[in-house]
């Protein structure tokens, strides 16, 4: 039971060329290397971003799925870079941190922000979308209650399917 990240990778990419209406620098951060879901979530994502020649990742820094991470990969796109249109960090810490890095040096207006989980809560996905920092979030569901509801099918003798794959949601403001 779990969310297809790829599946996510590709809608945050949908997001991406159409806010961005075809064209643009973007920075890619990522979660841990070697992971499934930094893996799948950037392979996604550029799948649909190759089918856009104006688009381009012109910086890939990798920040473990930390926000400080992301803050300081961020600082040295941000001195590397004049123009960034859009940051995709793989989970929404990472997405803060670079937005909080670019409100540091004043360039956080000029650029978009996305990022990945969606959790509720003062320091969730959510909230950064509802105040302005992310543009969008894309839910990775944690899948607890369908975890229980098949639990219980499993208790009843009922048959239930290998896999289960669960839907993300995109939040905007």
């Amino acid at each position: 039971i779990a969310a297809d990240n790829r599946a996510i990778g590709r809608a945050a990419g949908e997001f991406t060329a159409k806010l961005l209406n075809g064209k643009g620098d973007i920075i890619e951060i990522k979660g841990l290397p070697g992971s499934t879901p930094a893996i799948d979530r950037s392979a996604g994502f550029r799948e649909v971003i190759a089918t856009f020649s104006d688009i381009h990742i012109v910086h890939d820094p990798v920040a473990n799925w930390l926000r400080e991470e992301a803050m300081t990969q961020m600082e040295a796109a941000l001195a590397a870079h004049p123009k960034i249109d859009l940051v995709y960090a793989h989970n929404d810490p990472m997405a803060v941190g670079a937005y909080l890095a670019a409100k540091a040096k004043g360039r956080d207006a000029s650029m978009k922000f996305i990022g990945i989980d969606g959790l509720p809560g003062l320091d969730g996905g959510r909230q950064a979308v509802t105040d302005g920092k992310l543009a969008a979030t894309f839910v990775y569901p944690t899948g607890g209650k369908e975890a229980v509801e098949t639990a219980a099918k499993i208790l009843r003798g009922e048959s239930v399917p290998h896999h289960i794959t669960l839907a993300t949601q995109e939040i905007t403001k």
